[in-house]
């Protein structure tokens, strides 16, 4: 058995940037890191890393006090990158280091429905209400930004204070200073099950049986998370239950015409809205899908590789069809039941929670790593923990408000598919039936009190059977917990 002070499990942009927080913050404390080097299918690995929270804004975000409080640690997230990356840079040869690519584009057309409309408001209402700087555009003079007539954006808007970091480039400068501390051990390994005596954490146990004995341990292992929970029944189902956001990505070379900012519409359609991001030396970045299901994807699918190159080719810009693929990934994001992230200490003693972050856990990381740094070591923290990890699903809609917003997800996807039917008596057909779909889902559901939010709708839809009780044995557990 290998003793630490702490095992940080999760070796992606989160749990690195806890475990060097922890350096900083106590450079004598024994600290492991845990997680295989392949990362195969984790979020930061596929991470297309846009670096900001205003182009992330959505209306249902500013309707919701949870949903201005994840706001809130944006714009103090966005506060620490600055001397965070100095200080990783300080510590790296000028050949590894790491910068920011400033500058987005937000553009709005009408390949989505009126959600796309709805969030691009309230890009602008955050914007206005916060003092942000941004710069109405032209959009049809946006450098990058050449679609087929019929998706031609209506509206731009530059954000100067956001912008890009290459994930892969951020990845390896961090594993290279928890390589080079010399009180951080990274283990190549996954961890399994925690080990527990009473109330209490002593550690965590390794695929091949190795036992890691530690007083302290933070679980940020993604979505893999939610496995290492369930080895402890009890704790689990006082945690809202973490599922997977599968998306596919894809890296091209387009040679010379390199793009300079970021190009993104806002969040649509279930996902984080269709982005174009520049990662240097002509390598273009284009993502994302975004499909919640109860098991992390491993690997992408031909259909939603062929929906990326459509919407890449239509919407961004028709030229790319000479551009060379690069490679294709697939990502996991990890989402809880109320879409909230799980932040802070648990009621076992010394063990912690990082996860939940769904698409901000790259760019929250310089200030979850800190904060719980700082916690681990005693003190305050940098905020107060609004999201913490034992807590009923944060209640974010109504029935009728979720159904309302389901729909208008499920009709921004039939416009993203070029879904047409003749004009004459059908044009409400397709609004129709997704609304039927949707009240029946949630009818079965049968919940009023834990309202499921609208993204995790389609593990429902997409394996009805199984999931309508899997769900409605879920909630009552939560009952069963709290009450």
């Amino acid at each position: 058995m290998a003793n630490f002070d702490v095992v940080v499990v999760g070796n992606g942009v989160l749990g690195m940037a806890t475990a060097r927080a922890l350096q900083l913050r106590s450079p004598q404390a024994r600290v492991a890191v845990v997680g295989p080097q392949a990362r195969t299918g984790a979020a930061s690995a596929a991470a297309g890393a846009m670096m900001g929270c205003y182009g992330e804004v959505t209306a249902q975000l500013l309707r919701t006090d949870a949903g201005r409080a994840k706001l809130a640690k944006g714009l103090l997230a966005a506060r620490h990158w600055p001397a965070w990356l100095d200080g990783i840079n300080d510590a790296l040869p000028e050949a590894e280091r790491v910068s920011i690519n400033p500058g987005t584009i937000v553009f709005s057309n009408t390949k989505s429905g009126t959600i796309e409309d709805e969030n691009y408001a309230a890009i602008l209402q955050a914007l206005h209400e916060h003092g942000e700087a941004f710069e109405t555009l032209d959009p049809n003079r946006i450098d990058g930004l050449n679609p087929a007539d019929d998706a031609r954006a209506g509206r731009a808007l530059y954000l100067p204070n956001e912008g890009s970091i290459d994930a892969s480039r951020l990845l390896r400068a961090l594993t290279a200073l928890i390589e080079a501390a010399p009180n951080l051990t990274p283990i190549d390994a996954a961890a399994t099950a925690l080990e527990l005596r009473g109330d209490r954490i002593e550690g965590v146990r390794l695929a091949d049986g190795q036992r890691l004995s530690a007083p302290q341990v933070v679980l940020a292992a993604g979505v893999w998370t939610q496995a290492l929970l369930d080895s402890v029944p009890e704790l689990a189902r006082r945690i809202p239950r973490l599922f997977a956001g599968g998306g596919t990505s894809l890296l091209l070379d387009t040679g010379p015409r390199a793009q300079a900012h970021v190009l993104r519409t806002p969040n649509r359609a279930f996902a984080c809205g269709l982005h174009a991001v520049p990662r240097g030396g002509g390598r273009l970045y284009v993502g994302a899908t975004n499909t919640l299901f109860a098991q992390p994807m491993l690997r992408t699918s031909p259909a939603d590789m062929s929906f990326l190159l459509e919407c890449a080719l239509d919407q961004l810009d028709q030229d790319l069809c000479a551009a060379q693929l690069v490679a294709w990934q697939a990502g996991n994001r990890p989402v809880a039941i109320d879409t909230c992230p799980l932040i802070g200490p648990t009621s076992v003693e010394g063990l912690w929670l990082l996860a939940g972050t769904y698409r901000d856990g790259l760019f929250l990381s310089p200030l979850l790593g800190q904060h719980l740094a700082d916690r681990l070591c005693g003190g305050p923290g940098l905020f107060e923990e609004t999201f913490a990890p034992e807590r009923r699903p944060i209640r974010l809609y109504t029935a009728q408000s979720a159904r309302a917003e389901a729909l208008k997800h499920y009709v921004a996807m039939g416009a993203e598919h070029s879904m047409r039917l003749p004009r004459i008596g059908w044009h409400h057909a397709f609004p129709r039936f997704y609304e039927q779909m949707i009240n029946g889902l949630y009818d079965e559901l049968g919940e009023d009190e834990y309202v499921l939010a609208p993204e995790l709708l389609a593990i429902v839809a997409a394996d009805r059977a199984r999931m309508v009780p899997f769900f409605r044995d879920y909630f009552a557990q939560v009952r069963q917990a709290w009450n």
